[in-house]
């Protein structure tokens, strides 16, 4: 391997890296508390490349946010069979 391969090889990692960064930020955003309001986080996430700094913040935020099983929906058993029912799922 000539130290261009090398290079070449060491660039397609942090890329590899950044997008797996990427796709877990959008991960956390989806099934956090801001997923409806994010304040451009989303847009920042997909359209820039984050500072090693930036990314512990996003990260800390997003970890703060994540909804929890209280924050769920909580179906009584009521609530399912009425909607089993409305669906027609019983006939």
């Amino acid at each position: 391997m000539n130290l261009d391969e090398f290079f070449d090889d060491v660039e397609s990692d942090q890329h590899a890296h950044q997008e797996r960064l990427k796709d877990y930020a959008l991960f956390l955003l989806i099934n956090s508390t801001m997923r409806d309001d994010d304040d451009g986080l989303e847009d920042e996430i997909i359209d820039t490349e984050p500072t090693l700094e930036r990314w512990r913040e996003i990260f800390e935020r997003l970890k703060l946010n994540q909804l929890r099983t209280i924050d769920l929906p909580n179906w009584s058993q009521t609530s399912f069979n009425k909607s089993y029912k409305d669906n027609g799922i019983d006939n």
